[in-house]
């Protein structure tokens, strides 16, 4: 079944596609020099590109501070790889579309009166210039000269420069024109948006949105198996202390995002794992996390989500060990009960001991060949000194030794997992 995404109907007022189109995105997997697959957790979709077809880059609008001349230095999260994409030189055109017409005089006012234009869902056509406009009924979008030389940036329409940024909060992906080709639709190392039209079972693609995710492999020492750690931001707290235990022991890699709540897994995890089949892409050991994200979450929806994550997991044949869920310290509210449709109370205090880590393990003792790693337990046990101060803050987060000593706890189970302690 094809998958339409909210982001495909933001397209649709962008670009006046009409409603026959489809959009689907995926990991990119090799078909042949006129197309590719992408594939998801709705199987695999064939795409098929033509010279009309255009090819962007899609960026965190965060990634322009690495921005540098004509050479945008895009850092891959949760690795140490660096791309470098050299940029057209030459005028910049940027659009800025206004969602529907409902905010156009809010838009609008913005612009006149703070002299500012959000940068949310920037497109950037490199080398090239348009007429310059501002958005109005007939057309929604903003469309003028873009400078990131400037800070802020700014988006000059027939002479008057306004800012062009988030200064209001939140994140924005822009999307980077005459930067890529179908060439650089490369497999195992990119997953991709495509709009297009379905002929069939073919999506003739109108537009591809690539998403650099590095190579897995590349940096790797094939002397030494490979090691996928699966988390939210509290495996990027103790990331660094894993990484040095593990030194010279294991090949390293953390998805190139926050892995977040268990939907976000069960809905990406083959993007993970990539191309685990290939040589030198295959996982000697996977551990994985999902709890803070879940906080207002039900049992069966948690317990459906992890099962379906560990069905891909198990299909790599690597060692798994699931991560309990850290705690939420005393400085939030107690824990109280599930309300009247089963879900947890949210971020409060023992809501992980109370009910996550518990639904979490009814799963794992169903699949004994899956080891436990009780991160829980080692906070609590470590309480007094190690991680008095978190018990009695407000903050989820771990930084410092005690994020380091939670990185080396993980550490040692792997070792005694795989038989190298």
């Amino acid at each position: 079944m094809m998958k339409t995404f909210p982001f495909f109907w933001v397209l649709v007022s962008w670009l006046g596609l009409s409603a026959q189109d489809v959009s689907v995105e995926g990991l990119i997997i090799p078909r042949d020099d006129e197309g590719m697959y992408l594939r998801n957790p709705d199987g695999r979709s064939e795409i098929e590109w033509s010279k009309e077809t255009q090819v962007a880059l899609e960026v965190n609008t965060r990634l322009f501070k690495g921005l540098k001349g004509n050479v945008l230095h895009y850092q891959v999260q949760a690795s140490k790889e660096i791309i470098r994409f050299t940029l057209p030189k030459g005028p910049v055109t940027g659009i800025v579309a206004v969602r529907s017409k409902g905010q156009l005089q809010k838009r609008l006012k913005e612009a006149h009166e703070e002299n500012w234009i959000g940068e949310y869902g920037l497109r950037l056509f490199f080398g090239e210039s348009r007429p310059q406009q501002i958005a109005s009924t007939d057309d929604l979008r903003f469309i003028g000269l873009w400078n990131s030389a400037s800070n802020p940036r700014t988006l000059t329409i027939k002479g008057k420069k306004y800012e062009c940024s988030l200064k209001k909060g939140g994140q924005t992906k822009a999307l980077l024109f005459n930067v890529l080709t179908t060439r650089d639709c490369e497999p195992f190392v990119n997953r991709a948006r495509v709009v297009g039209r379905r002929k069939g079972e073919v999506i003739h693609a109108t537009e591809i949105h690539l998403q650099p995710i590095g190579d897995q492999a590349a940096l790797d020492d094939p002397k030494l198996p490979r090691y996928l750690f699966i988390g939210d931001s509290i495996a990027g707290n103790y990331g660094r202390g894993l990484r040095e235990f593990l030194a010279g022991k294991f090949n390293l890699h953390h998805p190139p995002t926050n892995c977040g709540p268990s939907a976000k897994g069960r809905s990406s995890i083959l993007e993970w794992l990539g191309a685990y089949r290939q040589p030198g892409r295959h996982w000697d050991v996977i551990s994985f996390n999902h709890g803070h994200w879940d906080g207002k979450i039900d049992k069966a929806s948690y317990q459906e989500n992890l099962e379906k994550i560990i069905t891909e997991l198990k299909k790599t044949k690597a060692k798994l060990i699931w991560v309990t869920t850290c705690p939420v310290p005393n400085g939030f509210p107690v824990a109280g009960e599930l309300d009247e449709n089963g879900r947890a109370p949210g971020r409060t205090a023992g809501v992980m001991r109370k009910y996550l880590n518990p639904w979490a393990l009814e799963v794992m003792k169903k699949h004994p060949e899956i080891s436990i790693c009780d991160q829980w337990q080692f906070v609590k046990d470590n309480e007094d000194p190690l991680y008095k101060e978190f018990w009695a803050g407000k903050d989820v987060h771990f930084g410092g030794n005690p994020a380091d000593k939670l990185g080396e706890f993980l550490g040692r189970r792997v070792l005694q997992v795989t038989g190298k302690h």
